[in-house]
């Protein structure tokens, strides 16, 4: 029985070493096309094993958009566009999710125009996160 349990306690610390949460994500909100452009640093080493797997999007707290992925197709970053209704003042979060574990968030005010925000590389939450 102690040998199921130390297996499973160390399968959980091993997957969470693997745990690759994107290190930056890059927004961009185009008002008139009510577009949401998401760009994000994910290092992946296989495509098919460790990308982003789910992306929520919400604007004043109330979530707008789903999705869920089941590859990345660039081994370095992760990219889509999505529709999303906003208007000026109104605040977009994003939250990303690694299929191996850990995410990542970030928050755009709208803007005029088209209206962009950057994530601090120090803010990638802890793996499993």
């Amino acid at each position: 029985m102690k040998a199921i349990v130390l297996t499973a306690v160390l399968g959980v610390f091993i997957s969470m070493a693997w745990a690759t949460p994107p290190t930056s994500i890059s927004l961009s909100y185009d008002l008139d096309k009510q577009s949401l452009h998401v760009e994000a640093i994910h290092p992946s080493f296989d495509l098919e094993k460790s990308y982003v797997r789910l992306m929520n999007v919400y604007v004043n707290g109330d979530q707008q958009y789903t999705q869920d992925y089941f590859k990345q197709n660039d081994h370095n970053k992760f990219t889509d566009d999505v529709p999303v209704t906003a208007k000026e003042g109104d605040l977009i979060k994003v939250e990303l999710f690694c299929s191996l574990g850990g995410d990542m968030s970030q928050d755009l005010k709208v803007g005029k125009g088209i209206s962009t925000a950057d994530s601090d590389p120090d803010e990638v939450s802890s793996p499993g996160g």
